[in-house]
């Protein structure tokens, strides 16, 4: 079903810091030197300028609150180990104040303010989408607000998943094992109206259900984005009967729905939430009571395996973050899109332009964020789904998220979707 997250002996540290500060000094003064020129803007010998665009106020500033925090570590990290081609990349965030037409509106004023690129991660990222295509800005982003992404006509968007395909999605099967020993029977599925990504994969996943043998006793993908107001939504959901719930939304709908179902008397089987995995979850008591052994889908790799690349993840956002607990959608999103960025810098060239940016990440054809993504994207070809999706999926057990399997669960696409 598809889910809507090095160290260096001690004793040695002051002599490697010398050498990194020396091989950084070395490098930024070397600059022209070494052949880098200005070749485009927001690049200069020694400088990359990119910007960031989130929703820091608005609706959406819950889910996206660790984005900027933690794409600024990435670049930190990156920073420290040299830049690229060594020039150091600056940031610079505008607040779309969860509005579409002001996601156009801080779209414009990082052009203003010269950005070599940009990265888009917001529910109302298609509200600039069609004036970056025409600037001829390279865009990443997380591809979860509609289908500019997977595109044709979108060359310069690169997203950190496939998300939507050319106003559709595809269809995967759903394993009925696992739901059916939790005794679910009849499923209340939702999503977004503002959102085609959220309304999308709501509606196909109450298709796949029912084909799956499940009923699909109440589906609504008119919700209000980040809405709480959902007493009407519940009442609705009991006299469907449902007992079962997948949620293609945030967290802060996620667990009204939730709590208020238990109130109205809903005997929860199985849930599966799409966000909410993340220390924001864990902080919030009633979120923890009232979540206990339900599902939560996670973007990358669950900190809690342990791998190399989720490691390095924390480390760098203790260091320069400040943050040291478990990485809901803002800092997971905020991290690989980040990783996105430098992969597109890497592969532009020594002086790069925003035309060599995205004609050679589109010739990247397995990038998995250094094994963080479930699936290695294809940039040649995000016009085309997967036949497999795979995904992680945590069951929250007292205070703490336990993969559910110690590595991805793919489905398959069914046949003529």
């Amino acid at each position: 079903m598809r889910s809507l997250s090095r160290l260096r002996p001690v004793g040695a540290a002051g002599l490697f810091l010398a050498l990194v500060l020396g091989m950084v000094t070395q490098t930024s003064s070397a600059g022209a030197a070494s052949g880098l020129t200005a070749s485009a803007p927001g690049i200069t010998p020694t400088t990359i300028t990119v910007g960031v665009i989130t929703e820091e106020s608005g609706s959406g500033a819950s889910g996206a609150y660790g984005i900027p925090a933690a794409f600024k570590a990435r670049v930190d990290l990156q920073n420290a180990e040299g830049g690229v081609d060594g020039r150091k990349i600056d940031v610079v965030v505008e607040d779309d104040e969860s509005q579409s037409s002001d996601n156009q509106t801080a779209a414009a004023a990082l052009v203003a303010k010269g950005v070599f690129a940009i990265n888009d991660n917001s529910a109302s990222a298609y509200g600039a989408a069609t004036y970056l295509q025409q600037q001829g800005i390279p865009t990443v982003g997380g591809g979860y607000d509609a289908f500019e992404w997977t595109t044709p006509s979108y060359t310069d968007f690169f997203s950190t998943s496939y998300g939507v395909f050319n106003g559709t999605q595809p269809r995967y099967t759903v394993d009925p094992k696992p739901l059916k020993s939790a005794g679910a029977k009849n499923f209340a599925v939702l999503g977004y109206s503002i959102s085609p990504s959220s309304s999308g994969a709501a509606a196909n996943e109450a298709v796949s259900l029912k084909q799956a043998g499940f009923k699909v006793g109440y589906l609504d993908t008119s919700l209000p984005f980040g809405t709480v107001n959902v007493t009407a939504t519940v009442l609705a959901m009991k006299a469907a009967g449902v007992d079962s719930m997948v949620a293609e939304i945030d967290g802060n709908t996620e667990l009204a729905l939730i709590t208020a179902g238990e109130q109205a008397g809903i005997k929860w089987k199985y849930v599966v939430l799409a966000t909410g995995y993340g220390s924001q979850w864990l902080t919030n008591p009633t979120a923890v009571a009232d979540s206990q052994k339900l599902y939560f889908g996670v973007l990358q790799t669950p900190v809690e395996v342990h791998t190399p690349a989720t490691i390095q993840e924390q480390a760098a956002f203790k260091k320069y973050a400040g943050f040291t607990g478990v990485p809901d959608f803002g800092w997971t999103e905020g991290w690989e899109s980040a990783g996105l960025m430098i992969e597109g810098l890497q592969v532009a060239g020594k002086n790069p332009t925003r035309q060599s940016f995205i004609t050679n990440l589109r010739k990247v054809t397995s990038w998995n964020d250094n094994g963080l993504l479930s699936v290695p994207i294809n940039f040649e070809h995000t016009t085309t789904p997967g036949k497999k999706l795979c995904s992680w999926t945590t069951q929250l057990i007292g205070h703490k998220f336990v993969p559910t399997s110690t590595t991805p669960v793919c489905s398959n696409i069914v046949p003529g979707t």
